[in-house]
């Protein structure tokens, strides 16, 4: 571990807001960290809570397991690139690049290997001399503050490769803020949901997409069909007047849910050769896929994304796999989550184990 946040807290005592409601984590050295989240949700006040531009309320900041709530910015070993980039004006690219190493004392000829290298990660070599663009050197934490968020989307896409491919050829831990729900997919190692200064859910950026905890993540990442269902009992549920197998358990029999069914899970049958019949109302060609807007009986609207053009006004059916429907209970925390989990696990492992020893002993 290299930080840790133990149950941090931040008010501004002028506007009596809190911005942050008591945060904990943990994250390891050398991995990819995103905050995603809308504007507002905190994500940011973590990030400068780190660098030491601001202060906790409460709560402890752990550095390299040492304290460092009350050590100056200056004297932290992490550096910050801002939405804004904060360079020196006053010196070229290559000065910038060098310029943490030359504070920390670092031979000449090493700084200007090193800088030579950062520079042909980012597609900059050549460009010493010139005026400053972006780059940092040299911490254990590199923090990014919505950094990409000035680029084109071509080039966007390209520094998230290039970004990732220097996270992982330094070894060093990033921290990258963004509210880009594609971004944080694409170049995370774990990902976290934040909402009104809570974190609402962390995990692998597959679990976070196939697995959302609650109605918030769901609707946030990605694009989803989300209806209300009941759970009858393990991996059968009720939704749209009808029942489905699943691949969820762990509930109580009849529970209120909510079903999470992705737009690139579904896909056209001919009618009455589906789970049910849709009716396309809209349509729109996005490159890779065309987007299909359609409506069931209950007035449920679908989102399907699908290689094959539909028909604007006609009947067809859906179809999903078992696997393609995600249970989410109502109103539940990941704490909460997590405790289910384990305990349902535990039940299955206890209930497998009686079985294996009434067969035994027959």
């Amino acid at each position: 571990t290299i930080i840790e946040f133990k149950n941090v807290s931040k008010t501004y005592a002028d506007t009596d807001t809190t911005v942050l409601k008591d945060i904990s984590f943990e994250l390891e050295e050398g991995k990819f960290y995103t905050l995603l989240g809308a504007s507002g949700s905190g994500k940011s006040t973590i990030l400068n809570i780190i660098a030491g531009l601001l202060d906790a309320t409460d709560g402890d900041v752990i550095l390299d397991d040492k304290r460092i709530n009350n050590l100056l910015a200056n004297k932290r070993n992490v550096h910050t690139i801002f939405q804004s980039y904060a360079l020196f004006p006053n010196m070229n690219v290559f000065d910038n690049v060098a310029f943490a190493l030359k504070i920390k004392g670092v031979d000449k000829k090493e700084i200007a290997k090193r800088v030579s290298e950062s520079l042909k990660l980012v597609r900059l070599d050549g460009f010493e001399k010139r005026s400053i663009t972006k780059l940092s050197g040299g911490p254990k934490v590199l923090l990014l503050d919505e950094s990409l968020s000035a680029l084109d989307m071509k080039l966007r896409k390209d520094m998230q490769y290039e970004l990732r491919e220097l996270q992982q050829s330094l070894g060093i831990t990033f921290i990258f803020v963004t509210h880009d729900q594609e971004e944080a997919l694409a170049m995370s190692d774990w990902v976290f949901i934040m909402n009104e200064g809570e974190i609402v859910q962390s995990g692998t950026p597959t679990d976070i997409y196939d697995e959302p905890i609650n109605h918030f993540v769901a609707d946030f990442i990605g694009e989803s069909n989300i209806l209300n269902g009941k759970m009858i009992e393990d991996y059968l549920v009720e939704f749209n007047g009808q029942k489905f197998e699943a691949v969820d358990g762990g509930m109580r029999k009849n529970e209120p849910i909510e079903v999470v069914i992705r737009p690139e899970d579904i896909w056209f049958t001919l009618p009455n050769e589906g789970k049910f019949n849709v009716k396309v109302d809209t349509q729109l060609f996005r490159g890779v896929h065309y987007e299909i807007v359609a409506y069931d009986e209950f007035n449920n609207e679908w989102l399907i994304h699908s290689t094959h053009k539909a028909i604007v006004g006609e009947t067809v059916g859906l179809d999903f796999d078992p696997e393609a429907i995600h249970i989410m209970r109502l109103n539940e925390s990941e704490e909460e989550f997590d405790a289910r989990i384990e305990e349902y696990v535990e039940e299955e492992e206890t209930v497998g184990l009686a079985k294996a020893v009434e067969e035994e002993n027959a």
